[in-house]
């Protein structure tokens, strides 16, 4: 009987020892809290998301998502509403380091953390990340440039005797951002114009007058387009579509889904290695290493598209040479 007695006590001890420690394991488990600029449709957070989970699930960190759905609602109203609800997401999920994916997360929410002691890692930024106040001693991560001249460069690949171009977008951080890295860029064709516009009448009125000015049209993003009188924005497919059935101008663009999307041709950065990348920094920082000790990173591989459809709808001739490497849209 003193046996089984012993017996009893010993493994409720070890019990106790060990609901102690699997306790204490869930209370120090890394956790990371990804804020997306847009919302969870969007086709380049999805392959941000893809490239962000693959790393974290292979090293175990948990995570949770969280939108602030800035392309589909632009007012001032929501961007302080969201940033006020993505702080109090902080504060509950209390998380171990923080990913904020595009330029509306980093103004609206990291920003604000500059310089305190929660990590943030930044992904997908366009603008000059001085203008959120990074580096901080708390903040690092992965700059988007978009590869503009690749694009040009096959276009003219394509139609050789383009000289003039428009860029036509809207006016949202990103494109802001996106404008402002073009000024210093050496290009073999001369940029007449870069216009930006939130207004899809003004949209319509420069596709149309453009026609007749510049060879051929630069498309970036088109997604916080609305019509006058409207805060929601349209949908960024109706914008493209009224673009490609209104102009016979060829369109280069630096995102894949634009060319999915009909646009000529186009040399696209990868979201999926964009999320990667700011993954792995986020592992690296939740191991040990400082942010402040972590350089900005440009992940480099890009995708070069040309969409048949659109290049027969113009008369363009596309050889199999021309096609080696490329990724043939249909």
């Amino acid at each position: 009987m003193r046996g089984t007695g012993v017996g009893k006590a010993l493994l409720l001890f070890v019990g106790l020892v060990l609901a102690i420690a699997l306790g204490a394991s869930a209370e120090s488990e890394e956790r990371v809290l990804l804020i997306f600029s847009y919302h969870a449709e969007y086709s380049w957070h999805v392959e941000e998301a893809r490239g962000v989970e693959e790393v974290l699930q292979r090293e175990g960190v948990s995570y949770e998502n969280f939108y602030l759905d800035t392309k589909r609602n632009t007012s001032d109203d929501w961007k302080e509403q969201i940033a006020t609800r993505a702080k109090q997401k902080i504060e509950e999920y209390d998380p171990s380091l923080v990913i904020v994916f595009d330029d509306n997360a980093c103004a609206l929410v990291a920003e604000h953390y500059a310089g305190e002691s929660l990590p943030f890692v930044f992904c997908g930024v366009n603008a000059d990340p001085a203008e959120y106040g990074f580096p901080a001693t708390n903040v690092t991560g992965v700059l988007e440039r978009p590869d503009f001249k690749g694009s040009v460069e096959l276009l003219r690949v394509l139609v050789p005797n383009i000289q003039k171009v428009a860029l036509i977008t809207d006016a949202s951080p990103s494109a802001e951002g996106f404008a402002e890295g073009l000024k210093d860029l050496l290009l073999p064709v001369e940029i007449t114009e870069i216009y930006l516009t939130n207004d899809f009448d003004d949209w319509q009125a420069k596709v149309l007058a453009i026609q007749s000015e510049v060879d051929a049209i630069g498309l970036f993003t088109y997604h916080t387009i609305s019509r006058q009188g409207e805060e929601e924005s349209m949908s960024p497919d109706e914008v493209l579509q009224w673009t490609l059935e209104n102009s016979r101008l060829p369109e280069f663009a630096t995102l894949d889904f634009t060319v999915e999307g009909g646009a000529l041709c186009g040399v696209a950065l990868s979201a999926y290695e964009q999320g990667k990348t700011a993954a792995e920094i986020a592992v690296r920082i939740l191991a040990g290493e400082k942010p402040s000790d972590i350089p900005f990173a440009i992940p480099q591989a890009t995708r070069a598209m040309v969409n048949a459809a659109r290049a027969a709808e113009l008369g363009i001739e596309v050889s199999e040479d021309t096609l080696l490497g490329i990724d043939l849209i249909r």
